[in-house]
């Protein structure tokens, strides 16, 4: 029995981006990155060009994957895949970061309005996330790249980007209040997510390794 289904790929994406978004590393940040966003009330601009320079930075990332993919035979692509989710899925467990950010980002200098600020306010945050998402990060890449498709790469990374960005567009003012009273101390609600998380990065690259799970 194989899950050869095109689409599992694209939810995977959104999933993964959405999971992302509560990097432990990442959350404290998130209520200054919320209030440069929508330091101008009803810049929809500013917004707009967020979504761009998010998803641009990750588009052009899994295009590049993609490309990466083809100069790999099959049968090594496989188990680096596989293997790949396996020991990303028991880093993210394991709060293993792959690429430690120094210092916290001055995205202060975006402050101001129009679309402009919003893209490189978005590119910066994607930035951000590319050290403290990088286990998650990493297994889309590794399914990206066994895909061999750069087009398809660059529509899962824009989607992983979506799942990022929904919390901030659609719950700004909303997550910035909740962020701002959560302790970030591991709360139980983030210990069963990253267990959850985990284990279903573990769970794909087993499938994958086992000729279960085909990400095309």
């Amino acid at each position: 029995m194989s899950f050869a289904v095109a689409e599992v790929s694209y939810w995977m994406a959104l999933g993964y981006g959405l999971l992302a978004f509560f990097s432990p590393c990442v959350l404290p940040l998130i209520p200054a990155f919320l209030g440069v966003l929508f330091a101008s009330k009803g810049d929809f601009l500013k917004v707009i060009g967020f979504f761009v320079g998010i998803s641009s930075l990750f588009s052009v990332i899994g295009v590049l994957f993609g490309l990466f993919g083809n100069f790999i035979p099959t049968y090594i692509l496989t188990w680096i895949s596989g293997l790949a989710l396996v020991v990303f899925g028991l880093f993210y467990l394991f709060d293993v970061e792959l690429v430690k950010m120094k210092k916290n980002p001055n995205v202060w200098r975006y402050k101001g309005e129009g679309f402009l600020n919003g893209f490189l306010l978005g590119g910066s945050v994607g930035l951000v996330w590319i050290p403290c998402s990088s286990p998650i990060l990493g297994s889309i890449l590794a399914i990206v790249a066994s895909g061999r498709e750069p087009v398809k790469g660059g529509v899962l990374l824009f989607l992983y980007s979506l799942g990022i960005s929904i919390p901030f567009i659609l719950m700004g003012g909303f997550v910035n209040r909740l962020l701002n009273r959560v302790s970030f101390k591991k709360p139980v609600w983030m210990n069963v997510l990253k267990v959850v998380g985990s284990l279903s990065l573990v769970l794909v690259g087993v499938l994958i390794l086992t000729g279960r799970f085909i990400t095309y």
